[in-house]
């Protein structure tokens, strides 16, 4: 069994946000987090690839084992859950449907969760579907 588990929760969209689902069309504004949404990933032809952008952003860190991200995207995620493998442990949240404008926290707790978040071989991986069902997985650097 391991001895660190990771939480995960959605936090309230902030005020000012648009609602749940609704897809922005702010331009880039200040630093406090409103901007244009990430734009959906081109569709290709079968057997080609493209590069994604990336549809999440790191609003928070704390030096105790949490991590904020923001929904950037313009459609709903599914899926989306976190895995951090690190000190020879692997932990992993539960799946949820995060919506745009969304944030999500996650947390290290546990008896032995500095050592698994400070560990030198440690990655927290987010990890979603994309609309079309592609799972897509951006690696954290802790």
């Amino acid at each position: 069994m391991n001895s660190f588990r990771l939480n995960s929760r959605i936090l309230p969209i902030p005020r000012g946000a648009p609602p749940r689902g609704a897809v922005s069309s702010a331009v880039p504004g200040p630093p406090s987090g409103a901007g244009t949404p990430v734009p959906a990933p081109p569709v290709l032809e079968a057997g080609t690839s493209a590069a994604v952008p990336v549809p999440w952003r790191v609003v928070a860190r704390s030096d105790r084992g949490a991590v904020e991200f923001e929904h950037r995207g313009t459609g709903p995620l599914r899926a989306v859950r976190f895995a951090l493998a690190g000190g020879g442990m692997l932990g992993l949240t539960l799946p949820r449907t995060v919506y745009p404008g969304e944030r999500l926290r996650v947390v290290v707790r546990g008896v032995h969760a500095d050592g698994a978040f400070s560990a030198p071989d440690a990655m927290l991986v987010l990890r979603w579907f994309q609309p079309d069902g592609t799972e897509l997985l951006w690696p954290v650097a802790l």
